[in-house]
């Protein structure tokens, strides 16, 4: 990979679309943005994993909507970490990027050297879309469920937009030779379209009948 393309790539979203199958996608990477996010900060390890991959899920998520303005991913639980948000700011012009923030809150004399998840009561995750002066937000929230942030917004997808929906992402810090080391991370997320949404059940196979991506799915 040359030096421009490694260039290009960094802080992108590209979209794919299968038609055969009525399949969507992103391919995400950030880079500079999210190490941007959380130098800004002095939060312990486990916060900062999971501020990346909530930073990720929300880049991902924010390209597939027709935004006018701001896209919020949040979660609230009993945890050591209380709280985790996100902003997507549409671009402001055609050609101009997109905007991404993202903050934590925590109890500091409760986090120990667990899982990142580990870090998380009970709780919830909550997508907010505002388009803006004049127009109604929107507002969808599902349990805290699975043993990854992307797990709860696959939940998410399943139980309020009746969309299959799997995330595979990636994030840590880079030490590449010569390099001082910063935050990479990068991902994919893949949704069945509304065809799926006929297969859908009156309940599904998480607790308390929450559904799933699988539960919308048929055959292969």
């Amino acid at each position: 990979m040359t030096l421009g393309s490694k260039i290009a790539w960094d802080d992108t979203v590209l979209p794919f679309q299968l038609d055969h199958s009525d399949i969507r996608g992103r391919v995400a990477r950030l880079d500079g943005v999210l190490s941007g996010i959380l130098k800004q900060h002095n939060y312990p390890a486990p916060v900062e994993a999971l501020v990346a991959e909530m930073a990720l899920l929300t880049a991902l998520i924010g390209q597939t909507i027709k935004l006018r303005w701001k896209l919020s991913l949040q979660i609230q639980t009993k945890g050591a970490v209380r709280m985790i948000a996100t902003d997507f700011y549409a671009p402001e012009a055609e050609g101009e990027p997109a905007r991404i923030r993202a903050y934590a809150s925590f109890d500091p004399d409760r986090i120990n050297d667990g899982p990142a998840m580990a870090q998380i009561g009970e709780g919830y995750f909550a997508i907010l879309m505002d388009q803006g002066k004049g127009m109604q937000p929107y507002q969808g929230i599902t349990p805290l469920t699975g043993q990854t942030l992307a797990s709860c917004a696959e939940a998410y997808f399943a139980q309020s937009e009746q969309l299959p929906t799997k995330f595979a992402l990636s994030f840590g810090q880079s030490t590449e030779p010569g390099v001082p080391q910063h935050w990479r991370a990068g991902g994919i997320m893949v949704q069945h379209m509304p065809k799926a949404s006929p297969f859908a059940t009156d309940g599904g196979s998480g607790e308390g009948g929450l559904l799933h991506a699988e539960d919308l799915l048929n055959e292969d």
